[in-house]
């Protein structure tokens, strides 16, 4: 057995050096696509392994520098350590393109070095660039040549509430995404000149970005498919008031809206025939009429879309403007509609009166619960007049995190006494629930009654 084992060792280690002499000759091609899912950091790294990639990391399509945040007796130590690596990186860098360049680090006192960084990558015709930069105050000028880039199809700019000062001359020209967070722009003209020079971008992401007092925004990228805006927290004040006044988007090609946040500014979309899907969240500390109305607008510009996902408060908003909740917009095109998130009570005008409004509804959700309020759980009159969808398409109805309650169990039994083109409703109950096999035969006794009933 031993003298077994003594020989079956070299051979694992000859089938080892065979594996390793195979990835020295696999094509530079090849090889260059393997390291470049690798940090830049760890081809080097990887380049003393094998003479053969001593110089190919000098041309891998992708750099990615990403600066660590050690503790403060080391952070300096390795801010210099990184800083002169990405310095000696590019020096070494050879003549072929950059498809892929990211940098994320903290600037200081380094403005020109930054930007000398991206400039070398901006001259070896970059492709996509992942721009984050943080700790650095007043105003931050981007290299110039970064903003009439043409070989640039996909650029993000995150900046930690960095205040970014703007060319006066900017064209991307085949730019076709486009991401901006934490950015504070304090220039008006400038910053829509911005969103005015993107020819053919294709999708845009906004987050967390201050307007500096601006009155009014426009969104007009003809080729615009994908758009998404989040503001997740109150805008900082560097320039007093600075939520942006009106935001105008014209969605001739757009297919997809993404809203979240609490409507520092009215949001009006336009021409939006084309589109196909819309997730909304709105919500706020304080709700007041004039919040309400900025909800109201936002859904008005969506009357157009075939899938619409809510969060539930989307129309608890509306009741803070009582007047508004009877005049909600038309949903001709509206086949998916969906909440999420928390319960939705039947009862409420403004989901009564959108339902009323979509004729071609097939699939209603409620994901996070449906129920009646307290005030009429026995009134079986609530869809009164029926939506015709409930009487001609509408076909599946999904109600999630079911308790067992009898506002919820009334809720169920007013839709699928209406619902007359129904061929499946899918309960999903709490956890809880499972437990009690008592209540479950008696809701499940209730729900056949109730069918046989309706039939």
């Amino acid at each position: 057995m031993q003298t077994t084992s003594v020989i079956q060792k070299p051979q694992k280690k000859q089938k080892l050096n065979r594996n390793r002499k195979c990835l020295g000759n696999l094509p530079e091609e090849v090889l260059r696509h393997i390291l470049s899912f690798l940090p830049t950091k760890d081809v080097v790294k990887n380049s003393l392994l094998c003479k053969r990639l001593e110089y190919l990391w000098t041309s891998i399509p992708t750099l990615d520098f990403h600066q660590s945040h050690n503790s403060p007796a080391m952070k300096e130590r390795k801010r210099t350590l990184f800083m002169n690596f990405v310095d000696r990186v590019l020096c070494l860098r050879g003549s072929s393109d950059i498809k892929r360049f990211t940098l994320c680090c903290d600037v200081l006192h380094d403005v020109s070095r930054v930007n000398t960084w991206i400039s070398a990558a901006l001259r070896h015709n970059v492709q996509e660039l992942y721009i984050e930069l943080a700790n650095f105050k007043g105003e931050f000028s981007l290299t110039y040549v970064l903003f009439t880039c043409k070989t640039l199809t996909s650029l993000h700019l995150n900046m930690s509430d960095i205040i970014l000062k703007l060319p006066t001359t900017i064209c991307f020209s085949n730019l076709k995404i486009l991401s901006i967070e934490n950015v504070i722009f304090p220039q008006q003209y400038l910053t829509r000149k911005l969103f005015s020079g993107l020819p053919v971008l294709e999708e845009l992401k906004l987050k967390d970005c201050s307007w500096g007092n601006l009155l009014f925004l426009s969104i007009s990228s003809p080729k615009l498919h994908r758009l998404s805006i989040f503001e997740m927290q109150m805008p900082d004040d560097h320039y007093g008031d600075v939520r942006v006044g009106q935001v105008m988007i014209f969605g001739d090609s757009l297919k997809e809206f993404h809203y979240a946040g609490s409507l520092f500014g009215d949001y009006c979309l336009y021409n939006s025939f084309s589109l196909k899907k819309a997730v909304i969240d709105a919500y706020a500390e304080v709700i007041s009429d004039q919040f309400a109305y900025r909800t109201y607008k936002l859904l008005i510009g969506l009357s157009n879309v075939k899938f619409l996902k809510l969060y539930a408060r989307v129309l608890e908003n509306l009741k803070y403007a009582p007047e508004l909740p009877p005049h909600m917009p038309v949903f001709n095109n509206l086949m998916n509609l969906v909440f999420f998130d928390s319960w939705v009570d039947l009862d409420c005008e403004a989901l009564l009166k959108m339902l009323q409004g979509s004729p071609c509804l097939e699939n209603l959700e409620f994901l996070g619960g449906i129920r009646l309020s307290s005030n009429c759980e026995e009134d079986d009159c609530i869809l009164d007049p029926v939506p015709s969808c409930f009487l001609s398409h509408l076909k599946r109805i999904k109600v999630g995190r079911y308790h067992g309650s009898k506002k919820e169990f009334t809720a169920v039994k007013i839709l699928l006494n209406n619902s007359v083109a129904l061929e499946e409703m899918v309960i999903t109950c709490k956890e809880y629930f499972a437990w009690y096999i008592e209540e479950q035969n008696h809701f499940n006794w209730n729900l056949e009654k109730q069918e046989n009933h309706s039939e």
